[in-house]
């Protein structure tokens, strides 16, 4: 696997969206769901997510891999997501996070441990560990859309959440654009619209549509730079598990 090759692969799966939530997370059944990224009108990864009730806390997944032409190029890469967590007075509360990189010529895992008694993070980012000091509410950017939804879903317009994101902190702000129709492979949903915009030349905004109706999990999500759309994800399909 060349070093361009590899770096393409990666970027791609940067900004996929970890995703799910709505006005409580025990609400949601447990859940498979497929997505289909596409880029330059080519399907080239399809992504899982799962949601799974294990003992004392929530597990949740994603596994992405390459399809279609994209498999030629990124054929031994397998990129994996988990975030263990739970839910305390209706604010999500992370316990670990993992991203794991399968087929890359260099470490490019992540792992963050949350001590809450203490408010610190120990991450391990690419290899180099360090430990710092994280203030309340901090979340990882799998955990994140939980978070986000049920601001969302409380009819909050500006949303703020302190995270750690590439092993440093940082903050991420979104804004709730109201409702828009969504139309994907499984039917067309009225959905709530968030967007988070970055402050770089190329304009970046990551937009993502939740459905009420799936419990609001996600049914599309677009990076765009400058309007013109980077990188797109549609939701494929949905199993409820109970």
């Amino acid at each position: 696997m060349n070093r361009l090759a590899r770096t393409l692969f990666t970027i791609m799966i940067a900004v996929l969206p970890p995703w799910l939530s709505a006005a409580s997370i025990e609400q949601i059944p447990d859940f498979s769901a497929r997505y289909t990224v596409n880029k330059a009108d080519l399907n080239i990864i399809s992504l899982t997510i799962t949601l799974e009730r294990g003992p004392g806390k929530i597990e949740y997944r994603s596994a992405a891999e390459p399809i279609g032409i994209a498999s030629w190029f990124f054929g031994d890469h397998r990129i994996h997501e988990y975030s263990g967590l739970k839910q305390v007075a209706g604010n999500i509360v992370p316990l670990e996070y993992k991203y794991t990189h399968k087929g890359s010529d260099e470490n490019e895992n992540e792992q963050y441990i949350y001590d809450w008694r203490r408010n610190i993070a120990h991450v391990n980012y690419r290899g180099e560990a360090r430990t710092f000091k994280i203030p309340d509410g901090t979340l990882d950017n799998f955990s994140l859309q939980l978070a986000l939804m049920l601001d969302a879903c409380a009819g909050q317009k500006e949303i703020a959440h302190p995270l750690i994101s590439k092993g440093e902190l940082k903050t991420y702000t979104f804004t709730n654009l109201g409702r828009e129709t969504i139309e994907t492979p499984l039917g067309i949903f009225e959905s709530i619209k968030l967007e988070r915009r970055k402050d770089d030349e190329e304009n970046t905004t990551y937009t993502t549509w939740y459905a009420p109706e799936l419990h609001y999990l996600p049914v599309k999500f677009e990076n765009r730079e400058d309007g013109d759309v980077e990188l797109s994800i549609i939701l494929e399909e949905v199993k409820w598990q109970n």
